[in-house]
């Protein structure tokens, strides 16, 4: 935490004090996925989604419990009031734990706040009755406390899920760019991926092509114009993970270029794009209207050079047909 804290935060404590309650809720975080991890098939009972290549879904809806726990720990950070130790937060009533709220939203029966509280103690907090307690590590309480003030008042598109992903960045009250925003959403993939993306994103807008970030619930999408048209995306969802998605629609005047490119990529490059429905390729959405994917794993290092060259090439095309036409 490099950036200063704003002014809204001071009423929960001075800076060093939230820099460590920030470091302890962070430290909790970790024990707390982990348990999630280890005990997932006890918790994890989503909802049947709409179709398998849906990219747009909700926490509510893919991991229930998850999103209890979120409205548990926004409530009470929301309506927890700290004592003047720091060490615990009072609640006027414990039925404010399970009150919906505007970061989100789920009725939680008496039977799943026990269990909730039951996991949650198992990580480092406790509620007994109206009192909230972190005997191990008191500071995270200011911590939640600061980070839900944080998610209530300054989230935004770009921060969504504040609290559960601890993104104290949000504290400093000022929008991050979006490659900050892009370097963070792919730091789970594999180094050499990762720069190659970084680099492939850097070399793109260097040129003056405009990006824009968008997110809803676990879709996320980073998109690219040439000449105020979309031409390729970056994409992450939770039913699809990371993958490009490429708008070609000029391969068939480079088709020189792409017969060096590796068959597996020919192949996907042949089948074009568009929404497979309304071609008549597949009885339902096959995501085809985002583009042709590539995958984004470690078989992306086998494309990468053919990516960036294929994207190269359909800018120029793009380019050449607005100068004839002019």
């Amino acid at each position: 935490m490099n950036d200063y804290i704003d002014p809204l935060f001071g009423a929960i404590a001075d800076e060093e004090v939230i820099r460590n309650g920030i470091q302890a809720f962070w430290e909790f975080l970790h024990t707390l996925y982990g348990r999630l991890i280890s005990e997932g098939e006890i918790f994890h009972k989503p909802k049947k989604e709409a179709h398998a290549f849906t990219d747009n879904t909700s926490l509510a809806a893919s991991f229930p419990f998850v999103n209890n726990l979120l409205v548990i720990m926004t409530n009470m950070g929301l309506y927890g009031i700290l004592n003047q130790e720091r060490d615990l937060l009072l609640l006027d009533s414990k039925d404010s734990l399970v009150s919906g709220n505007k970061i989100a939203k789920a009725k939680i029966s008496d039977s799943e706040l026990r269990k909730c509280l039951c996991f949650l103690t198992n990580c480092g907090i406790a509620v007994n009755g109206r009192e909230i307690t972190a005997n191990e590590s008191p500071n995270l309480l200011t911590g939640l406390k600061a980070m839900v003030l944080a998610q209530e008042k300054l989230q935004t598109t770009a921060t969504e899920y504040t609290l559960l992903r601890c993104d104290y960045r949000v504290l400093a009250n000022k929008e991050p760019g979006i490659f900050d925003i892009l370097c963070d959403i792919i730091n789970p993939l594999p180094n050499e991926v990762r720069e190659s993306v970084r680099s492939l994103h850097l070399d793109y807008v260097k040129h003056g092509y405009k990006c824009t970030f968008a997110t809803t619930n676990f879709y996320i999408r980073f998109t690219y114009y040439c000449r105020s048209k979309e031409l390729w995306r970056l994409n992450y969802s939770l039913n699809n993970g990371y993958n490009i998605g490429i708008k070609a629609t000029n391969t068939n005047k480079y088709a020189d270029t792409l017969a060096t490119f590796p068959d597996t990529l020919q192949e996907k490059i042949q089948k074009g794009y568009g929404c497979g429905k309304k071609r008549g390729v597949t009885d339902s959405c096959d995501g085809g209207c985002r583009g042709i994917r590539i995958p984004l794993d470690n078989s992306f290092m086998d494309n990468a050079e053919f990516v960036k060259m294929w994207i190269d090439r359909e800018v120029f095309m793009r380019k050449e047909k607005i100068s004839i036409a002019q």
